[in-house]
């Protein structure tokens, strides 16, 4: 029989952790991180991560689990992810819950991606690093662009760390690096979709953004530098962590700092619907905020094996 897997997706700071944590309660069920930037350690506020006390409640994985210095990749989180599923199916007998934004993360895991675990090429990354540096990280996104289309689309433009490591791919001729050959994993998989209007979505991550602040955020990223953290650190890549680090070494107000953290966020929440469409047939998609009995409902009916439940 196939592994029920219960999927939550859309874009960031829609709420998807609030409706993991209800379903879980509710089902019994433990949370799979789908989140590239909640695996590091000490990335509290920036990354939003549940708090103290939804992490108490209910069994999280993937979460926590690297230093920032640290370098993480897709194909580890797949080897994570499945072993995470088969301890919570297996051996625990719960419904495991994967919950995150990561759209290539969520889109591999259920596709079956053949992922390449080569290791980097250290010549050409500091090359690439230093032409980012040099030349801007357009000119490697534009790159990009140029020699493989689709998985330019498929990453942000400003995470310099996943171009260079696409480009890396790319140069070393890896069969199935930016189109990888998938093998179906055979997940009886729920999928459900919470979207947003983008005017309303822009505001609450403007507010998400100044309320990060207000919580320290400018705190942890000094304590990361203090660690010896660099903008070239792979954790630093992700959303906002970049932009304080320029203020911090007095490249930027702390007004501009927080100005572009907002746009880029914007920018990545339009991109996250390249990977989760709202014409998407496979998602049952719902208006935030959510409405959570008739989830529920529908979660129950899937759970009981009728055939109707994700019509």
């Amino acid at each position: 029989m196939a592994t029920k897997l219960l999927v939550i997706v859309g874009p960031t700071a829609v709420g998807k952790s609030a409706l993991g944590m209800e379903l879980a309660r509710a089902f019994d069920s433990e949370i799979i991180s789908a989140d590239s930037r909640q695996i590091y350690r000490a990335m509290d506020i920036g990354t939003a991560k549940p708090p103290p006390a939804d992490l108490a409640a209910v069994r999280h994985h993937l979460i926590d689990i690297i230093d920032p210095a640290e370098t993480y990749s897709l194909a580890l989180f797949l080897r994570d992810a499945k072993d995470a599923i088969l301890n919570i199916k297996k051996r625990r007998s719960r419904l495991p819950i994967v919950v995150g934004g990561t759209g290539q993360y969520i889109r591999a895991l259920l596709e079956g991606w053949q992922v390449s675990d080569a290791k980097p090429n250290a010549k050409l990354r500091a090359e690439l690093e230093a032409r980012a540096t040099s030349e801007g990280r357009e000119s490697l996104y534009a790159e990009l662009r140029r020699r493989d289309h689709h998985a330019a689309q498929r990453i942000d433009g400003a995470n310099t760390r996943r171009v260079i490591r696409a480009l890396e791919l790319l140069d070393a001729g890896v069969p199935g690096a930016t189109a990888p050959r998938k093998i179906p994993p055979g997940y009886d998989a729920l999928m459900l979709g919470i979207a947003m209007d983008r005017a309303a979505l822009y505001k609450r991550i403007d507010e998400r953004v100044d309320e990060q602040i207000r919580a320290g955020w400018l705190d942890e990223v000094r304590a990361l530098a203090e660690r010896g953290c660099r903008a070239q650190s792979p954790a630093l890549s992700g959303l906002g962590y970049g932009e304080l680090l320029a203020h911090i070494h007095g490249d930027i107000s702390l007004e501009d700092a927080v100005q572009r953290i907002k746009y880029r966020t914007h920018r990545y929440a339009r991109q996250q619907h390249n990977w989760f469409r709202l014409t998407d047939p496979s998602i049952r998609w719902f208006a935030a905020p959510p409405p959570l009995d008739e989830i529920k409902r529908l979660v129950a009916c899937w759970l009981r094996g009728q055939t109707d439940a994700a019509q």
